[in-house]
């Protein structure tokens, strides 16, 4: 089986089993350090959320941040 045919069946897959297949492809090209690193992003969410909670950490909307990225790229 060729990579376009593979592409076709798997394209017709379901959005949910085609996200599956994301995370083993991933997981397979990553190596064994992929848990260390999915654990230490984890704990780093769990402090900016308590932080942010805590009142130690501001955050800004979304769309003003894109803004002000999009006008700092050149042009």
């Amino acid at each position: 089986m060729n990579v376009a045919t593979m592409q076709d069946e798997l394209l017709s897959l379901p959005a949910v089993e085609r996200a599956k297949l994301i995370d083993v492809l991933w997981q397979s090209l990553s190596g064994p350090e992929l848990p260390a690193r999915e654990a230490a992003w984890a704990a780093e969410s769990e402090r900016r959320i308590d932080a942010f909670e805590a009142g130690q950490l501001t955050a800004r909307n979304a769309r003003d941040v894109l803004e002000d990225l999009k006008k700092s790229l050149p042009k």
